[in-house]
């Protein structure tokens, strides 16, 4: 297990981070207006606290056990039958995820891109290009978002600096709004963009520090979140809330109307779709990497190659399921609400049965 072990933690933030920066960055402001209005940057900020204290509750109690994934030790600490059902749901959240995911990413990629190419084959290709990626073992896997975040974070960030010198303060005022339940519902469709976060449970058994895990994910999460954050106050202090709530992809159209040096660099909206095709990738690979290696552990195939290519044509399927964008969005809304409840109900689950059984081991001693 030594030899395994090199994913250092910056590699892990790496993982995590790219993972989260995906597809929903371009609609991300739009809902987050139609929760809060002008107070859409705060709702987007309250979010990423609620999804930070969703990752410290996994990612402390997997600290504990270094050398094993979530899925190996649960089954001594609840038994394998009640672990196993809980192994298959959350392997059926992300078959069912990648599948809205890449769905979201065609549903783009024909409007934007490719007008005259049919949605299935911009599927296929996403996903065919995420099967023959998740053949490589979990430390290549890290390398491959690692090689890419900067690309991703650097051309946003950039994007978003040219962006803020047209933003109207008046736009952003004002900025909080009393807990109402459209707050509290609001944050909490902004905190569903942070639940890919669950590789961690995958990275620890290979990292050199396992005990680093949740720094890892706290410095992901962060930075991930103030890019939201920052794209929130960027679409919304230059068109104004009224205004994004009736754009489907605000952050394009931020992209489009962003320019620099008199004309010098403008219509940025080119090179933000290029690093968006990429980031919908590293997030697509992740969710579809988590699933095959899932399938492999529960139904016990020979490598994860096999799951992985089972897993296409089902995939395919699910994402041609609904019949329009809305629709996507509706879905991923209810993966949402479901992994809300998974990701902390069953963290909070195997936290009982941890203090039970060490309660019971200190109780014989």
């Amino acid at each position: 297990m030594n030899n395994l072990r090199q994913i250092t933690t910056l590699r892990a933030a790496a993982v995590i981070s790219s993972t989260i920066i995906g597809v929903g960055i371009l609609s991300f402001p739009r809902y987050m207006a139609l929760a809060g209005n002008s107070s859409a940057p705060f709702i987007a900020f309250s979010g990423v606290v609620l999804s930070f204290l969703s990752y410290w509750l996994l990612a402390s109690l997997c600290q504990r056990f270094p050398k094993e994934s979530l899925f190996v030790f649960s089954r001594r600490l609840i038994g394998r039958p009640l672990a196993t059902v809980f192994t298959a749901v959350i392997l059926i959240l992300f078959i069912t995820l990648t599948g809205i995911t890449t769905r979201q990413f065609g549903d783009v990629a024909t409007t934007v891109l490719y007008k005259k190419t049919p949605i299935e084959a911009t599927i296929f290709l996403m996903l065919l290009v995420s099967l023959l990626s998740s053949r490589r073992n979990v430390v290549k896997f890290s390398y491959i978002h690692f090689f890419y975040l900067p690309l991703i974070v650097g051309s946003i960030v950039l994007t978003i600096l040219i962006s803020l010198k047209s933003v109207d303060l008046l736009n952003l005022q004002p900025i909080l709004m009393s807990p109402t339940l459209e707050f509290w519902n609001g944050a909490r469709e902004a905190s569903y963009l942070f639940q890919s976060s669950f590789v961690i449970t995958l990275l620890i058994p290979f990292m050199e520090k396992p005990k680093h895990a949740f720094r890892a994910g706290a410095l992901a999460i962060i930075m991930s979140g103030a890019i939201y954050v920052l794209i929130v106050i960027a679409s919304v202090g230059m068109f104004g809330a009224e205004e994004t709530k009736l754009l489907i992809y605000p952050t394009l159209e931020m992209a489009r109307s962003a320019a620099f040096g008199e004309g010098f660099l403008e219509r940025l909206d080119a090179i933000f779709i290029i690093i968006w095709v990429i980031s919908v990738y590293t997030t697509v690979y992740t969710t579809y990497y988590i699933s095959a290696y899932l399938m492999q552990n529960l139904f016990a195939l020979r490598d994860q190659s096999m799951a992985a290519s089972i897993l296409l044509p089902l995939i395919f399927a699910l994402a041609m399921l609904p019949p329009n964008v809305f629709e996507a969005y509706e879905w991923i809304l209810h993966l949402g609400n479901a992994g809300m409840v998974l990701m902390i109900g069953y963290p909070l689950l195997l936290w009982m049965a941890y203090f039970i059984r060490r309660a019971g081991k200190e109780a014989s001693s």
